[in-house]
């Protein structure tokens, strides 16, 4: 798509699909999606907000990634409704407080509209809105312990819940993470990534293979994942942690979510998270072993994210380094560094 598009028109293009009254436009952010806070008149559909009297409140989301490079799966319109699936299920099988879809004027929850007279078109999505405040620091202990019940609550769903027909989502497997190592190449012939950084990257990303190879893809193991539950996708209100944003979400390994979460965390929180986790659902005997794979493995994957946005090739050029150094190589030793580093 060109750079410049008139989103607040093509936000709005949308919105008259659906039964709201927009009062306000918020612009939030673009990255897996373009996202707007919607303010609506006389608490429509009844999604009000207690800080806000009785004005509604939605999340509209433009399924347009901010890295366009990368795999178009994610906005496929039956990847999108699979998302859309997992949550109303959430929300009407669990006490969980998080998003839930709004249907538009024809009763789906998927709205595609078109970017201009070329035919292309742009998948568009209406969530109600979740009260919470995010963190601007590291999480307290108990706060840890809350996001790890909470991941716990979403594992234990997933186990139990019988997929829908035509249900589709990727997945976050070996094939997914050699393909992610193999975005890396790009960096390296620009210099970002040095040879022997890559090389040790190849080296861990292949023994992380064989760990995967040797897990089995049961029900216990291996579901639906958040893979994205970091301090910007969950919010707390009351005491209580909600799951936001699960744009990423898709099938894995619950080890892996997990070690995706334990990357933004001090160690000490780490452990608090795992704690909180085993109240709710208990975590394999070898757990640690297999999370620090999987905490190299997301790492990966991340690096190959940002690979496409060049603003963040100067992080990468430091962090690397890091990663190999001090987490790659140790892992390789047979060194634990989940609890230390």
């Amino acid at each position: 798509m060109e750079s410049k598009i008139d989103w607040n028109g093509l936000a709005l293009t949308a919105l008259a699909q659906y039964n709201v009254s927009v009062d306000q436009l918020v612009f939030l952010g673009h990255g897996e999606n373009l996202t707007f806070r919607i303010h609506t008149r006389d608490g429509e559909n009844g999604a009000t907000s207690g800080d806000c009297d009785q004005e509604a409140l939605f999340l509209l989301r433009l399924h347009d990634p901010i890295a366009r490079l990368g795999d178009r799966i994610w906005q496929e319109r039956a990847v999108i409704e699979s998302e859309l699936m997992w949550l109303t299920a959430l929300n009407e099988d669990t006490n969980l407080v998080m998003p839930y879809p709004v249907p538009n004027l024809n009763g789906t929850f998927v709205t595609s509209i078109a970017i201009d007279d070329t035919g292309e078109t742009l998948n568009c999505t209406l969530l109600n809105w979740v009260d919470g405040f995010p963190l601007n620091t590291e999480p307290t202990l108990v706060q840890a312990w809350r996001v790890g019940e909470l991941m716990a609550s979403l594992h234990q769903h997933t186990s139990l819940w019988e997929l829908p027909l035509g249900f589709k989502r990727p997945k976050y497997d070996w094939e997914q993470l050699h393909t992610s190592l193999m975005g890396l190449r790009s960096l390296v012939n620009a210099g970002t990534i040095s040879f022997a950084d890559f090389a040790v990257l190849e080296t861990v990303v292949q023994r992380i293979g064989n760990v995967m190879t040797a897990l089995e893809k049961t029900q216990a193991n291996w579901g639906l994942i958040h893979a994205d539950l970091n301090e910007k996708n969950y919010i707390f209100h009351a005491g209580e942690a909600r799951a936001i944003d699960f744009s990423c979400c898709g099938f894995g390994y619950y080890l892996y979510d997990i070690a995706s979460t334990l990357k933004h965390l001090f160690p000490e929180n780490r452990r608090s998270f795992l704690n909180g986790y085993q109240n709710v659902r208990q975590l394999p005997h070898d757990y640690q072993n297999i999370l620090e794979a999987f905490f190299i493995g997301a790492t990966v994957d991340n690096f190959a994210f940002l690979t496409s946005q060049s603003n963040e090739h100067d992080y990468l050029l430091e962090i690397v380094p890091y990663v190999t150094h001090k987490l790659c190589n140790r892992y390789l030793r047979g060194k634990p560094f989940l609890f230390d580093l």
